[in-house]
């Protein structure tokens, strides 16, 4: 089973060191093989909006850089985690930049949501499970409030846990999660 972590390379503080020890000690007990990409805004280009992901090349996207190896090994793996700080209750630049680029693996449809937002199908049937783990120190309750507001938003299947340097507690929820693959819903 394969693991893919993805992180913001601008951002290496103690907090994410420790994090991502933890989360790669927690991989390797449930059995998974781990990979780490730290992103920065040197590996990544903006999204150009171009739809060639949708017509000229299904399922890839059209800018050749390091997010078509990132897409390769996600749609490859089992489970999927980004590691990101918490700015403002936000992603990182680089973590938004990654998931906006995942847009190739969905179809260039919208599906009305039971809320009455607007989402693109899924391309596959199933997908990596996917966690977000944000992180930071002395983070406002807005601030966690508002970035698990958002992933929830964004994707349906989706973990969101928030570290602020307590090991155990993420500890105690990483056990109660079943890391691997789910549906085409996302």
């Amino acid at each position: 089973m394969n693991a893919l972590l993805i992180s913001d390379k601008d951002y290496q503080t103690e907090t994410y060191r420790r994090l991502k020890d933890l989360i790669c000690s927690f991989l390797k007990e449930k059995g998974f093989e781990a990979e780490l990409i730290e992103v920065g805004k040197e590996d990544l280009t903006f999204c150009m909006g171009c739809f060639g992901c949708w017509v000229k090349k299904p399922g890839e996207c059209v800018i050749n850089d390091r997010m078509t190896q990132i897409n390769r090994n996600f749609i490859n793996s089992t489970v999927v985690i980004y590691l990101s700080p918490i700015i403002f209750g936000q992603f990182s630049a680089n973590i938004k930049n990654s998931l906006d680029r995942w847009i190739p693996n969905m179809l260039p449809f919208f599906e009305t949501r039971p809320d009455g937002s607007t989402i693109h199908p899924p391309r596959y049937d199933r997908y990596p499970g996917q966690f977000v783990i944000g992180y930071g120190n002395e983070l406002a309750e807005e601030d966690k409030q508002l970035f698990i507001d958002i992933i929830k938003k964004h994707r349906r299947n989706v973990e969101v846990l928030i570290y602020q340097g307590d090991d155990q507690q993420i500890n105690e929820r990483l056990k109660r999660i079943n890391p691997g693959m789910v549906g085409g819903q996302l």
